[in-house]
């Protein structure tokens, strides 16, 4: 932690660690914080609530199965632009769902799948600029998907943390 730079936030579950010159702040996550880390390309994993995600870059190749569980995402590596940004949604967002040509709002989504206010409030996204590529969990975007032009994937496996 102490040798990244100042203003760097690590998340878990319920509380925020941040660093501030040379000390680290521990403190309760607060209502409105939308837990905005950055993921770049070099990142082997990063966290997000109480689950951590997992990156790994891999050939087309190396994929054996594409049918895949809402906490993995297969994602076409070559139309992300990095840095990535993983945050909790927020009112307004939208994104064109897997298998999908329209828009939806990430609200319906959470309301569809039946989540609790309390779920939908920990829910996150995966950004590449301005696009949510992947509903954390959930749904990735289409306009990410894998097709048969697709060389270069980003895997992500969501695992929740015990605690």
């Amino acid at each position: 932690l102490k040798s990244c730079e100042s203003g760097k936030r690590f998340y878990s579950k319920e509380y925020i660690a941040c660093i501030d010159r040379t000390d680290i702040v521990i403190a309760p996550i607060a209502e409105d914080d939308d837990c905005m880390t950055i993921v770049t390309r070099e990142q082997l994993r990063s966290y997000c609530g109480n689950s951590v995600l997992y990156l790994e870059h891999t050939d087309i190749d190396n994929v054996s199965d594409y049918n895949t569980p809402p906490e993995v995402a297969l994602l076409d590596e070559d139309k992300l632009s990095y840095p990535l940004t993983l945050r909790r949604w927020q009112e307004g967002d939208s994104f064109i769902p897997f298998g999908m040509i329209g828009r939806k709002k990430i609200s319906d989504l959470l309301t569809d799948r039946k989540m609790s206010v309390i779920e939908k409030s920990r829910q996150f996204v995966l950004l590449s600029g301005e696009d949510i590529v992947w509903v954390v969990g959930c749904r990735i975007d289409d306009r990410y998907r894998i097709t048969n032009r697709t060389e270069n994937i980003l895997k992500i496996t969501k695992q929740t943390l015990n605690g």
